[in-house]
C-alpha cells in the first residue's frame, strides 16, 4: 500500500463518529490512514472538506435509506441511499452542526470538525423507537402552529405562491414535485422511473432556473424536490424572483421554494 502512496497530497484521515440519537454521545473509533487513496484524494480541494459516512439503526444496526444528514453551518446536505450512505462534498472547514433527520424520530445533532484536504468518515446511529401517541399528538400541534403562524402572516403580505396542508391533503400527491404542477411559472419536468424530476423557474426569453431550496427554513444544497417524501409536506411556498422573496430568505435571482414538513410524523418502514 504504502507504494501506491504517490505523494503526501494523496494522504488523509478518515474520523469515524458515532452518534447516538437519545444522549448525543459522540465515541471516536479512531483515524486510519489512507495510502493509494488517489482516486478519491483527486477529488478533494486542499482548501476544502468532505463529510461521507452511513446512518444505521441503533437498535438492530440496519441501514436507513433516506435519512436526510444536514450541515447546518455549511448549508449543505444529502439523503443517504439504500445501503444508508451519504456523501456531502465540498465544504468550508470548520466546527459545523450535523443534524439527521429521518421518518419518526426527532431531528438529533452533534458536532464534528472537518478539516481542509480531509474526508471525514462517520457512523451515526440513530433510534427508531416511535414516540407514544399521546405525546406524538402534542408535538405535531405545536410545531405546525410555530411554521404555520409565519406561512400565514407571509401569505396575506401577497407575495408568492402558497400550497396549503388542506391542498396537499385533498390532492395526495406520489411525488412532492407533483404539487407544482399546474402552478403558473414553474416547470416540472417528466418523472423518471428513477432519480429525480427537475423542478424550474420560466423566465420567458431567459429560459429556465432552478430555485433555491429550503427546507424548514434551513438552506439545501444539492437536495432534489423530491428527496422530500412526499407524505412528509406539511406546506409550500414559491417565490419566483428576487422581488417577491421574503428578506430572510433572499438570496439569488431565480427565487425559491420553501418547503415545511410534518415533524414528529410517524412512518412505518418494513424493511
Amino acid at each position: 500500500m504504502g507504494a501506491a502512496a504517490g505523494s503526501e497530497r494523496t494522504r488523509m484521515s478518515l474520523h469515524r463518529t458515532i452518534l447516538y440519537s437519545r444522549s448525543l454521545a459522540v465515541l471516536a473509533l479512531g483515524f486510519a490512514s489512507l495510502a493509494g487513496a488517489g482516486e478519491v484524494a483527486a477529488q478533494v480541494d486542499d482548501s476544502l472538506s468532505s463529510l461521507q459516512g452511513q446512518v444505521l439503526s441503533r437498535a438492530r444496526a440496519e441501514p436507513l435509506e433516506q435519512a436526510f444528514v444536514f450541515l447546518l453551518v455549511n448549508g449543505k446536505g444529502a439523503v443517504t441511499d439504500e445501503e444508508g450512505r451519504f456523501v456531502i462534498a465540498d465544504v468550508r472547514p470548520m466546527l459545523d452542526t450535523v443534524q439527521i433527520r429521518y421518518f419518526g424520530v426527532e431531528p438529533t445533532t452533534t458536532t464534528v470538525q472537518l478539516e481542509a484536504g480531509r474526508i471525514t468518515d462517520a457512523v451515526f446511529l440513530v433510534s427508531q423507537s416511535v414516540l407514544e401517541v399521546a405525546e406524538l399528538k402534542v408535538r405535531v400541534r405545536r410545531t405546525m402552529g410555530v411554521k404555520m403562524r409565519g406561512f400565514e402572516e407571509r401569505r396575506r403580505k401577497g407575495f408568492g405562491s402558497f400550497i396549503t396542508p388542506e391542498q396537499i391533503e385533498r390532492r395526495q400527491p406520489q411525488r412532492s414535485s407533483d404539487m407544482l404542477r399546474g402552478v403558473s411559472g414553474v416547470y416540472v419536468g417528466a418523472t423518471q422511473p428513477t432519480g429525480p424530476t427537475s423542478v424550474e423557474f420560466n423566465r420567458g426569453a431567459s429560459g429556465r432556473c432552478e430555485p433555491k431550496l429550503y427546507l424548514d427554513g434551513q438552506p439545501m444544497t444539492g437536495m432534489a424536490f423530491d428527496d422530500i417524501a412526499s407524505i412528509d409536506l406539511m406546506a409550500i411556498e414559491i417565490y419566483k424572483g428576487a422581488t417577491q422573496m421574503p428578506a430572510q430568505w433572499a438570496t439569488g435571482t431565480c427565487g425559491l421554494l420553501v418547503v415545511w414538513t410534518k415533524d414528529g410524523t410517524t412512518r412505518d418502514r418494513q424493511r
